[in-house]
């Protein structure tokens, strides 16, 4: 007959033939999360703590995906999520779109100021810029490894002033 998630829809579906979604109350086992596109950075932690897989990413660019036929509502997204831009909505979505991956959120990526390559979300990385900015430890160019990849900050740091992987004479 299939799993428990699929025959609550066929229930749902067979009670409700002209519903669309169902409202839920809260503490439901099925919903929908909400992002706020504005205040998210696509630092993806709420991804790597789903246990459902209902929230994952795209390896090529950052964006956020969702499917909301697997969110169990555990709420393990919105309390890891830094921005708290994560609110959940329970409700029974009846709709063939329940079953697929919707995007909530995407952005272009950010490019290293040295060589180009791209890395991470700019919204992420201009916050943290911005947060930093007067910070003692990141005076000078230091500010500017921020806006580096992996590869160009370690070749920054190695080659700076200061490097901390210099040994002593």
């Amino acid at each position: 007959m299939g799993t428990r998630r699929q025959i609550t829809r066929a229930a749902a579906k067979a009670l409700h033939p002209e519903a669309a979604v169902l409202p839920l109350p809260e503490g439901a086992p099925y919903g929908a999360v909400v992002v706020d596109t504005e205040a998210c950075t696509l630092c993806l932690s709420c991804v790597s703590l789903c246990p459902s897989g209902a929230l994952g990413d795209n390896p090529d660019k950052p964006q956020l995906r969702f499917q909301e036929d697997a969110c169990l509502q555990c709420g393990l997204c919105a309390t890891i999520c830094p921005e708290d831009a994560i609110t959940l909505d329970p409700r029974l979505d009846l709709g063939d779109a329940a079953l697929r991956q919707e995007v909530l959120n995407e952005e272009e990526p950010a490019a290293c100021i040295e060589c180009g390559a791209l890395f991470g979300s700019k919204s992420a990385i201009d916050r943290i810029t911005e947060k930093l900015k007067d910070h003692a430890m990141f005076s000078g160019d230091k500010l500017r490894m921020i806006q580096m990849c992996d590869d160009c900050r370690v070749n920054a740091q190695f080659h700076s002033e200061n490097n901390p992987f210099q040994g002593g004479e």
